[in-house]
């Protein structure tokens, strides 16, 4: 485990964001770790005791349904962070959060990270806004799973995973992507197949590679891109005027 220097550029967009002075109350209890594939980040109903900043790699929001297992109820890398129940003033979540791709992460305790909004009402506005962005993808996750084809849910979430890798090939087997959305092996399987029939994805042993990522996008039938444009919208603003998110 490492330490963050100061003003270092980091990873991890959302504290890229942050003001100097906000950045400088958090850094000295940032600490760099790795994230250990299947780690787990939260556990469903027990005190958060740290939060994460995703640098590389890609944890996962699940809740157990007792009809199909785990479900994937959200995504979060390097644009965001875990915790976002300690966010809004919470010490727990009914959802588990584990790491789904293996990666790094700057780590702060629950205690200090409410230590430093409470003394910063801007660091605060800042990761209630990223919350706000994150409901939304949930929101959306919803209402892909209730409207759209497996196929198109599958495409969304090869999108999602690549915005926060940022490399076209994604290291997953298909029984994690099962899992994660809530559907049989052989469901996962045919999806796939779709998609590498249209020329979208190939696949082969833990690995999709994202072959021509456009027309993947329209293949979503606009389930993905709302949550995505929000988060656009707002580093744009804060870009352009310094402001908060």
């Amino acid at each position: 485990m490492s330490q963050v220097a100061r003003l270092e550029p980091l990873s991890n967009r959302l504290l890229n964001f942050i003001s100097v002075k906000d950045r400088k109350l958090l850094a000295l209890n940032l600490k760099r770790i790795p994230l250990v594939l299947r780690q787990s980040l939260e556990k469903a109903n027990q005190a958060i005791e740290n939060v994460y900043f995703p640098e590389d790699g890609v944890a996962s929001v699940v809740g157990d349904s007792k009809c199909l297992g785990e479900i994937e109820i959200g995504i979060i890398g390097k644009e965001g962070m875990t915790g976002l129940m300690v966010v809004m003033g919470y010490d727990r979540s009914p959802y588990d959060t584990f790491v789904q791709v293996a990666g790094s992460a700057l780590v702060l305790s629950a205690h200090n990270l409410r230590y430093a909004m409470k003394k910063s009402p801007t660091l605060r506005e800042l990761l209630l806004h990223y919350v706000q962005v994150f409901m939304i993808q949930t929101s959306q996750t919803a209402l892909s799973n209730a409207s759209t084809l497996l196929s198109q849910r599958l495409a969304r979430w090869l999108l999602m995973v690549e915005d926060r890798l940022s490399t076209k090939e994604i290291p997953l087997t298909q029984e994690f992507i099962a899992v994660m959305l809530g559907v049989q092996r052989s469901g996962v399987s045919i999806a796939i197949a779709d998609l590498e029939s249209r020329g979208l994805i190939s696949s082969k042993r833990k690995l999709i590679v994202i072959r021509n990522r456009p027309i993947l996008e329209k293949f979503t039938n606009g389930s993905y891109g709302l949550a995505e444009a929000e988060y656009k919208r707002r580093v744009e603003v804060y870009s352009r005027e310094g402001l908060p998110l």
